[in-house]
């Protein structure tokens, strides 16, 4: 088994960023540690149901998003961070996929019962397939999917353990909210814009940008855009961060919300 345990580089700041783009519910710790897997993961057996993604099943208008008011201009971070969180936690289901130079790749998710996810990466060291189903994660770097617990006795368990620990912790919902919510001020486009889906398809959101670079966790974001749909529903964003002297872009599109998928453990 080939398992590295690497200091916070780019790749796992871009990674941060996109799972705290994806999802819960308790208030984040700073990030200690990072590291990527090896090569080719396990074909994907969490599958969402094939749907367009130009609408999404409705969902009651949680009440963290009724003080939200997109036609303002502006919104504060303290008011959409909350919004945002409610929102997915609402629809319980989706499918994140993710786009950057040192990551890539889908994560497939549900809150209920439990908070479970599968993912299937792409990272600057090779692929990597992750599972958290049941209370138990599973790393595949190559060699086939490993128990990834720091708290046991063998040693290839708890070095799988320190890489899968971030993502778990970044697959949590509370994560988004915190995330936006460090950023003061957000800018509203005056009208909605065409966004492209993953699926081939678009919908309509307003494009929200960060009035200013800001700090999470001592993490440069040097710019953070989103789209959020009239109804609070995010289907996309782009973050740029400054690490490390480097600098790394990721986009993200959130789909299939509200979707019948199947989560399965790793194989």
């Amino acid at each position: 088994m080939r398992t590295s345990v690497l200091p916070l580089p780019v790749a796992a700041v871009a990674l941060t960023l996109a799972f705290a783009g994806c999802t819960g519910q308790t208030t984040p710790a700073p990030p200690a540690s990072s590291a990527s897997g090896a090569p080719a993961p396990s074909p994907t057996a969490t599958e969402p149901a094939p749907s367009p993604t130009t609408a999404a099943p409705a969902v009651e208008t949680p009440p963290e998003c009724e003080t939200l008011d997109l036609s303002a201009g502006t919104v504060a971070g303290a008011d959409l961070g909350p919004c945002i969180q409610a929102t997915l936690v609402r629809y319980d289901t989706g499918t994140l996929t993710i786009d950057g130079d040192e990551l890539a790749g889908t994560v497939v998710y549900h809150y209920d019962p439990a908070f479970e996810f599968r993912g299937d990466l792409e990272t600057g060291a090779g692929p990597a397939s992750i599972s958290f189903v049941g209370g138990v994660m599973l790393l595949d770097e190559g060699d086939g999917p490993v128990v990834a617990d720091v708290g046991a006795s063998d040693a290839g368990s708890q070095a799988a353990g320190s890489t899968a620990e971030v993502y778990r912790v970044f697959s949590d919902p509370g994560f988004m909210g915190d995330l936006i919510g460090a950023g003061e001020s957000w800018s509203v486009s005056d009208a909605p814009e065409e966004v492209e889906t993953p699926d081939g398809g678009s919908v309509d959101a307003y494009r929200l940008e960060s009035a200013a670079a800001y700090s999470w966790y001592d993490i440069p974001i040097d710019s953070y855009t989103l789209w959020l749909t009239a109804d609070g529903r995010p289907v996309a964003a782009e973050s740029t961060t400054g690490f490390l002297g480097r600098t790394a872009t990721v986009t993200q599109h959130l789909t299939g919300l509200g979707e019948p998928v199947t989560i399965t453990p790793l194989s």
